[in-house]
């Protein structure tokens, strides 16, 4: 072949190559046109296994309400969620919406620039004529609304009637009485606290209801506020009281490792006396086979003289960083799974509702019985009242005191220790 031949060969070759890359991309430009004139969007959502029951069909209703956008969901147990979400948090790869709790634990994510915020849509949308105010209020950071309310609930002691009508007893109505059943029911051959101690979240209920009993609601509030020192004589007996139940084995033995769910089961077949959890325990009871209406409900008897209850809420937070399509989609799916229509539909699933006003169900039964419960007030969780980094070592200051391994009294200085770096570094 002559050189002048070969260097003509070559030249078509490249213009062909030109030509054919140019055809490709305008294909592959007319490909992602196409995509984007279609609308639609795919949003990523993470949620809790415990959740799955309900959500799943409402995610299928939304999706064939909304077929231009599609829901990614990916479930999580309680403390994976956590923790997911945190590394998410710090890799800059959270979903495009997320279930979480109010207070500290929600807080992190708009205290860090990470959320969408919601302030424009909660006024445009009137939240204020569907959710409750107080559900509003916890969502909010800085004053500026940072989730859309899902769940409000308060605990209380949950009970087996079979069991309190075999020991010829009644709900207490003071703290000694309270401990004088948890004596009897332990005599009797039942363990009478359902707590697993993995997490942390799980004790803590019970640790909360001792500072309302010991430091009183004015003292609680100020330890929670960080306006109080917890090295003091309250904190202390509240532990004190922790660890003489752990000693006289209220508790199942190796519960400080236990999750709590497994800790809690044995209570749907009647062989616990007693758990301190919210209404959506009606949806475990039924699930294990029994009424839940067999199971009876008190507040947690601390003696004061408005017997106030813990609370909490839960919402959906969207990625401040997704862009608008998603973030449009994100809210009108939180609104969605949040509002009347759903809710009243799945309301035997569903729990204790953000809403001003739902239907209450005859297969939950406990969740207006204790929204009459709560007249008297009540108190924020303390993992949603404390600063995430007191939580932890209100959480390992359990641990130790149960163990044998800090006194009390080293508990309570502890706190006040974390307290103390926490209020340095902010």
């Amino acid at each position: 072949m002559g050189k002048k031949r070969l260097i003509f060969l070559l030249a078509i070759t490249m213009v062909l190559v030109v030509v054919l890359s140019a055809c490709s991309s305008k294909e592959g430009s007319d490909k992602a046109s196409s995509a984007s004139d279609t609308g639609e969007t795919t949003i990523s959502l993470w949620v809790l296994n415990d959740q799955a029951a309900y959500l799943k069909p409402i995610l299928e209703s939304f999706q064939k309400d909304n077929p231009t956008i599609h829901v990614e969901a990916t479930y999580y147990g309680t403390d994976p969620l956590k923790e997911s979400l945190k590394v998410a948090a710090s890799s800059k790869t959270l979903p495009t919406m997320w279930f979480t709790w109010g207070g500290s634990l929600g807080a992190f994510y708009p205290e860090n620039g990470l959320t969408m915020d919601l302030t424009e849509t909660a006024a445009s949308h009137k939240w204020s004529d569907i959710y409750n105010s107080a559900a509003l209020d916890m969502v909010k950071y800085d004053n500026k609304t940072s989730g859309i309310p899902f769940h409000v609930a308060s605990l209380g002691m949950f009970y087996p009637k079979e069991l309190y009508a075999k020991l010829n007893l009644n709900p207490p109505t003071s703290f000694a009485e309270f401990e004088q059943q948890m004596g009897k029911i332990k005599e009797s051959g039942i363990t009478p606290l359902a707590v697993g101690g993995k997490g942390g979240w799980d004790v803590m209920r019970l640790t909360e209801q001792l500072l309302e009993h010991f430091a009183g609601p004015e003292l609680h509030d100020k330890l929670n506020a960080l306006e109080a020192s917890w090295a003091d004589p309250a904190v202390e007996k509240s532990f004190e009281k922790l660890k003489e139940w752990s000693d006289k084995n209220y508790f199942e033995k190796g519960f400080i490792t236990l999750d709590p769910l497994e800790a809690e089961t044995p209570l749907y077949q009647k062989e616990r006396a007693y758990a301190l959890t919210g209404p959506w325990i009606d949806t475990n009871i039924s699930g294990a086979g029994n009424a839940p209406d067999s199971f009876g409900v008190f507040k947690f008897p601390n003696d004061q003289p408005k017997v106030r209850m813990s609370s909490f809420t839960e919402m959906f937070q969207i990625s401040g960083s997704a862009d608008g399509k998603e973030q449009e989609a994100a809210v009108k799916l939180g609104e969605y799974i949040t509002g009347p229509d759903i809710v009243n539909k799945y309301i035997d699933q569903y729990g204790a509702p953000a809403l001003k006003e739902f239907t209450f169900s005859k297969q939950s039964p406990h969740t207006s019985e204790m929204a009459g419960m709560i007249g008297d007030g009540s108190f924020l969780i303390s993992d949603q009242a404390l600063p995430q980094a007191v939580v932890q070592k209100l959480f390992e200051a359990q641990d130790a005191v149960v163990l044998g391994e800090w006194t009390p009294a080293q508990a309570g200085q502890e706190i006040q220790k974390a307290v103390e770096t926490y209020k340095s570094g902010n």
